[in-house]
């Protein structure tokens, strides 16, 4: 057999596609953002199925204190007594109800929770890492009765004892992870962060369903302190006569889905019946009360 003489000619194009080269690169974007979306669904859905297996030791170690999340005026000293007294009697009472089916000191030991009033002009109330739960000083001036804040504070008892704080960073942490890895960001300067400023606010990252789990939990503590769910609906009901005050609008973005949670609550009290009378707040917590 003879071999050709020089070398044959390669036809025009065989290694070449007539596509635009645009069209290709928003192929690969396409392709890339698609499988940044699916990699952040699978490490949030793990986060939430280890939360509740995270030690709670580990928690407390992640965890810095309140006085370093919030900086401001102290709130007046004589409320912040009555408000943790308030608020460790409804913990206590919260010992009573199971947490899916645990002993709730083995979920949240309550010799770690830490119950602060915070000096802030707007209404709320948020559990953080480290069973540490704030109150605001604007909150009080929308209840008109002790179960009405008792509620508050059951529904922020119940989000630590669900282990919602660990959950709602842990998500977090790992969807900023897997932005790094697509942005090239540090991961210790990533992880520091995270830890020290944003994940401690979870506040704004709990859920619809986080929510309501949380109010079902607070209306059964409130049975195990009170015997009835009175009053439970007092704050949101201040607060919803006038859905369009700022007030109103800053408590909405940092509780997803309010209107049901009302319904929900209202239910509950509908189904136990009034009970007895609701409970006067304590003296140092009553509105406009002089700073002492």
């Amino acid at each position: 057999m003879s071999l050709p003489d020089g070398n044959p000619r390669i036809p025009e194009g065989i290694n070449a596609r007539n596509d635009h080269p645009l069209r290709e690169f928003l192929i690969l974007a396409a392709g890339i953002s698609g499988a940044l979306v699916a990699l952040v669904l699978v490490l949030g859905l793990t986060a939430k199925l280890i939360a509740p297996y995270i030690p709670f030791s580990w928690e407390l170690s992640a965890a810095p204190s309140m006085q370093d999340l919030l900086a401001g005026d102290d709130a007046d000293p004589g409320a912040a007594r009555a408000l943790s007294a308030l608020s460790n009697s409804l913990l206590q009472s919260s010992l009573k109800v199971p947490v899916n089916g645990k002993d709730p000191k083995d979920v949240a030991p309550p010799e770690h929770f830490r119950f602060s009033l915070v000096k802030l002009d707007y209404p709320n109330a948020f559990a953080t890492l480290g069973a540490q739960i704030a109150v605001t000083e604007a909150l009080l001036q929308h209840v008109s009765s002790e179960n009405g804040l008792a509620m508050v504070l059951a529904h922020e008892i119940a989000h630590v004892q669900l282990r919602h704080p660990i959950e709602a960073a842990g998500r977090g942490i790992v969807v900023q992870i897997a932005l790094a890895a697509l942005l090239g960001d540090s991961s210790a300067n990533l992880l520091g962060g995270s830890l020290s400023t944003g994940s401690m606010l979870t506040l704004l990252s709990f859920n619809r369903d986080m929510e309501l789990q949380a109010d079902r939990r607070a209306l059964d503590i409130l049975r195990a302190h009170y015997g009835h769910v009175g009053g439970a609906d007092e704050f949101f009901l201040d607060m919803a006569a006038d859905p369009h005050s700022a007030d109103w609008l800053e408590f909405a973005q940092t509780h997803p889905s309010s209107k049901r949670r009302l319904q929900l609550i209202r239910q509950a009290i509908r189904e136990d019946g009034p009970g007895d009378a609701t409970v006067a707040l304590p003296e140092a917590l009553q509105p406009n009360q002089p700073l002492q």
